[in-house]
């Protein structure tokens, strides 16, 4: 069954394949508002979580063939912990992450 999560952060440890390949593609800010409405919160992050109006999730995860992370990260430096709001200095960057087959 294929999955869409929302993250914070994404790493290579997720992906179940051991050798996998992945289309990466930068999202607007509505087209990633648009696709996380499916989503599978996991947030470890509580800033993350803030912002994006989701609890708090520290489960791992694995993800497989065909499952989408949808990454949301800053640019301009990194988010604080306790951060209650997007400082002015920051600003937020979204990603779509599909596995795909695995790589030859």
């Amino acid at each position: 069954m294929v999955k869409t999560y929302l993250l914070s952060s994404f790493s290579s440890s997720m992906v179940a394949e051991p050798n996998y390949s992945a289309e990466h593609t930068e999202l607007t800010e509505d087209e990633f508002n648009e696709l996380k409405t499916e989503a599978v919160a996991v947030i470890r992050n509580p800033a993350f979580a803030r912002l994006l109006r989701v609890p708090v999730c520290r489960k791992y995860i694995q993800l497989r063939e065909g499952d989408i992370a949808l990454v949301v990260g800053t640019d301009g430096g990194k988010l604080r912990y306790d951060a209650k709001s997007l400082p002015p200095e920051l600003s937020l960057t979204f990603e779509k992450i599909e596995i795909k087959g695995a790589a030859v």
